[in-house]
């Protein structure tokens, strides 16, 4: 048991939990010492370790020792996992191209699969679906996370955004107006997919351990609440319900961007024995607490402040986001609302853990 004290005259207060144990109290809903802080960061951790930030997309074993150090170093309490937004389209043959030229921070698609109707009516499940696009890298990862005890991640979509990656974003929402048929028919392929490869890693690793996620980028600034509705969240149900049924132990979903429209279909969504939602800034947190009260709330902390701002201005943010989400019965978290930014100064970082710290104690 840590206990406060002091130094050269200032009270300095000192955790009375783990990471580890504050996780296992969060998953688990038991009282923590003080508000968590969980950080979607993979291309910074890369950066604060001196390795390319590619590394943390296509090498396993680095991605898993660059985020496992960073953590250290911050002291913040999870999340380490594998997985970005463009996911999807490698897998049904796209090129892509991992983040090793200057100034790019995540994988990008060179080539989408589907290039003409042709190419989407024929879109299949591949047979082996182990081998094909960035599902090596992925299965090494979660191999390696199950090996030291750690909770295994695994991304499952959401099936809308992966569309996005296996036609491109543009000639998905044309198509989403002018052939609705063909965007079903590669949804009901991705959602195939997802399905396989969360089966595969049920099946591997065990429910109790796993942690699936999706990243769903289903912004009303590109999709509309009812485009949503027809074209995201039928597939999004089917999954969760059918990790859910298989007694997946977490659910977390990134619900990315300006989603207020959609709030309410997310909310109808199973999952699993603890589900977790992370916000950006576009959602308040009065707004997701009152949408999810069974699930941990994790935001929202603007990234672009923790880019481009001060210390003091993060740790306003910081104190904004505890005050309004300490209280939540299903549990709270203190999170940037999208991704570290990888190239965020790392004195911008650590003012998140400070504020869990000093502002955030139960």
């Amino acid at each position: 048991m840590h206990r406060d004290h002091s130094v050269k005259g200032k009270w300095v207060k000192c955790d009375q939990m783990t990471s580890q144990e504050r996780w296992e109290a969060l998953v688990n809903r038991r009282p923590t010492d003080r508000v968590p802080c969980l950080q979607f960061m993979l291309g910074h951790t890369a950066v604060v370790n001196g390795r390319p930030i590619a590394k943390i997309y296509d090498d396993g074993a680095e991605s898993l020792a660059c985020q496992r150090n960073a953590m250290a170093l911050y002291g913040h309490d999870g999340l380490i996992m594998h997985g970005w937004a463009n996911a999807g389209g490698a897998e049904f043959g796209g090129e892509i191209e991992f983040p090793y030229r200057k100034y790019t921070g995540a994988p990008l698609m060179k080539k989408n699969p589907v290039q003409s109707e042709e190419d989407a009516w024929d879109l299949r499940v591949p047979d082996d679906i182990l081998s094909v696009g960035t599902m090596p890298i992925a299965l090494e990862f979660s191999r390696l996370q199950y090996e030291a005890g750690l909770t295994v991640t695994l991304q499952v979509g959401s099936p809308l955004t992966w569309a996005g990656s296996v036609y491109g974003e543009e000639r998905l929402m044309i198509w989403m107006l002018k052939k609705p048929e063909l965007v079903h028919h590669v949804l009901r392929v991705i959602t195939d997919f997802i399905r396989r490869k969360a089966d595969y890693w049920i099946d591997r690793f065990g429910a109790e351990r796993l942690m699936a996620f999706d990243l769903g980028i289903e912004t009303n600034k590109l999709y509309s609440p009812k485009q949503f509705e027809t074209f995201g969240f039928p597939y999004l149900r089917e999954i969760h319900d059918h990790l859910t049924e298989r007694g997946t132990a977490i659910i977390l979903s990134h619900i990315c961007g300006e989603q207020n429209k959609n709030l309410p279909l997310w909310a109808r969504l199973s999952y699993g024995k603890r589900g977790m939602v992370s916000v950006g800034k576009e959602v308040a947190i009065s707004k997701a607490r009152e949408m999810f009260p069974d699930c941990v709330i994790m935001g929202n902390v603007d990234p672009v402040t923790v880019q481009e701002g001060t210390p003091e201005q993060v740790r306003m943010l910081c104190r904004a986001c505890i005050e309004e989400g300490k209280d939540h019965p299903g549990g709270f978290a203190l999170m940037t609302g999208c991704e570290v930014p990888p190239q965020a100064p790392p004195v911008n970082v650590d003012q998140m853990v400070k504020a869990c710290r000093e502002l955030g104690r139960y």
